[in-house]
C-alpha cells in the first residue's frame, strides 16, 4: 500500500482482506463493484458510500446506520425492489464533488444501536445486495480479491478534514469558497471575529492587515483566550499563529493601510474593512471602488446613558458591482471630533461578534452560500431594540 496514515490503513485493512474494492475521497469512504439485480433480474454493479472523517490520528466511527449508493435500485433475485432499505433518492444525482450516488439507504438489523466500523456498516448493506445477486447468478463472485485501496488524500487549505460540512452534508456548497482571496483589514476586534468564521471556509488565502500591537485590552474584544506572553507582539502574528494550527493560507501584513500602502489591497476578492479611524475608511474605500473589488465595512457606535447603561450599534456598509454610490454617506469618513465613531473607544465582545456575523453573514451571500431574498447593502443593529434594520437595494434588485 502508499503511504497513508495508521488509522485510515486500519480503517481500509478489512475491506482489503475481503477482498473488495475500497477508495477514500472527499471525505467519502466507497466500496466498488457491488454486484447488484436491477428491475430486468440482471446483475449490475453498483458503489456504496458512507461518510468518512480521518486524521493521522484519529477516525470518527460512523455516526449513523444509513449509506448511499451509486447504480440501478437494488432488487431480490425475482426483480422486485428491496424496499426495506428504500431511505430516498438523490436529486442531481451526487452527494458532493466527484461523488455520484443515486440513492440514500437505511435499514438495520434488530437491536441494532451503533456501528463501531465502517467495515460493519458497509458490509451490512454488501450482504443484503449480494446475497441476492448471487441468488439470480449462482456465477456471481462478489469478491475481487486483494485490491489495493485507492485514496485520495486529505488536501486543501486546512490540516485536517472539514468534518462540519462533510457531517452536515453541504460540502459542495463549501466548495463555493475554493480558491478566493480574502483580506481583513484590522484585528483589533471584530477584524478578530471575522477571521475566526473565514478561516473555518476554504478560501484559498487569508491576508491580515495591522501595523499595531496586541495588547491587554485586546484580548477582552477578541475570539478565543489570549496568554499574557502574547501581549506586545504584532496583532496579525498572534491571530497568524492561532489560526494556522488549523489551516495554511494566512498571511501577515504589518501595516496599517493608508495612502502609502493601499495598493497593497488590489486583486483580492473580497475585503473586510474592520478600521476605527474615519479617514482611514476613506482611502480605503474609495480604492476599493477603484479597483472593482467588493468589500463590507463595519463599524461599532457605543454610548452610555444617564442611567449608567450601554446602547450599541453595529453597521456593515457593503459594497459591490451592483450597488457602491451609499458608501460615503452611510459610512464615517470625517476626522475624529467628540462625537465621531469610536470617540470614546468602547467595544464589547459581544458587540464585535455581532458586527463580524453581520459582515461575514452578507459575504456568504455575495458568493451564493446562503440565499439572499434581496441584495440588501445596509445594515445597522441596535442593542437596546435588539432590532436589525437593512436598506440600500441595487435599482434592478426591486
Amino acid at each position: 500500500m502508499s503511504a497513508r496514515p495508521a488509522v485510515l490503513e486500519a480503517v481500509l485493512a478489512p475491506f482489503f482482506n475481503a477482498g473488495l474494492r475500497v477508495s477514500v475521497k472527499n471525505g467519502y469512504i466507497r466500496v466498488h463493484e457491488v454486484p447488484v439485480v436491477d428491475q430486468g433480474r440482471a446483475v449490475r454493479r453498483g458503489t456504496l458510500i458512507a461518510q468518512l472523517a480521518y486524521t493521522d490520528h484519529h477516525v470518527t466511527p460512523p455516526a449513523t446506520h444509513q449509506v448511499w449508493f451509486e447504480g440501478p435500485y437494488p432488487c431480490f433475485a425475482d426483480g422486485r425492489p428491496m424496499e426495506q432499505l428504500r431511505h430516498s433518492d438523490i436529486p442531481g444525482g451526487e452527494i458532493a464533488s466527484g461523488i455520484p450516488a443515486n440513492f440514500f439507504f437505511s435499514n438495520k438489523e434488530k437491536g441494532w444501536t451503533s456501528y463501531a466500523t465502517h467495515f460493519e456498516q458497509l458490509h451490512h448493506y454488501w450482504r443484503l445486495i449480494t446475497d441476492q445477486a448471487r441468488a439470480a447468478d449462482p456465477g456471481c463472485t462478489p469478491q475481487l480479491g486483494r485490491h489495493e485501496p485507492d485514496v485520495d488524500p486529505c488536501t486543501g487549505v486546512f490540516r485536517y478534514m472539514d468534518a462540519n460540512s462533510l457531517r452536515g452534508r453541504f460540502l459542495h456548497l463549501s466548495a463555493k469558497f475554493s480558491g478566493l482571496r480574502i483580506a481583513i483589514v484590522g484585528l483589533g476586534g471584530t477584524g478578530g471575529y471575522i477571521l475566526d468564521h473565514v478561516a473555518k471556509t476554504p478560501v484559498a488565502e487569508i491576508h491580515l492587515f495591522d501595523g499595531d500591537v496586541f495588547d491587554i485590552h485586546n484580548a477582552f474584544r477578541a475570539p478565543g483566550a489570549a496568554e499574557s506572553t502574547d501581549f506586545g507582539g504584532m496583532k496579525v502574528d498572534y491571530f497568524h499563529d492561532i489560526y494556522d494550527a488549523m489551516r495554511i493560507g494566512i498571511v501577515p501584513h504589518r501595516v496599517y493601510i493608508d495612502e502609502a500602502t493601499k495598493d497593497q489591497l488590489n486583486g483580492f476578492d473580497f475585503v473586510f474593512v474592520c478600521v476605527d479611524k474615519g479617514p482611514a475608511r476613506g482611502v480605503i474605500g474609495a480604492h476599493l471602488m477603484a479597483q472593482g473589488v467588493p468589500f463590507v465595512d463595519c463599524g461599532l457606535d457605543v454610548s452610555a446613558s444617564k442611567t449608567e447603561q450601554l446602547s450599541g450599534v453595529c453597521r456593515a456598509t457593503v459594497v459591490t458591482a451592483a450597488k457602491n454610490d451609499h458608501f460615503f454617506e452611510r459610512a464615517p469618513t470625517m476626522a475624529e471630533d467628540a462625537n465621531a465613531l469610536y470617540a470614546a473607544n468602547i467595544q464589547i465582545s459581544d458587540l464585535n461578534a455581532m458586527n463580524a456575523l453581520m459582515a461575514i453573514m452578507r459575504w456568504k451571500q455575495h458568493v451564493q452560500f446562503y440565499a439572499a431574498a434581496k441584495g440588501y447593502h445596509q445594515f445597522e443593529f441596535t442593542s437596546d431594540l435588539m432590532a436589525m434594520t437593512k436598506s440600500e437595494v441595487p435599482c434592478d434588485a426591486g
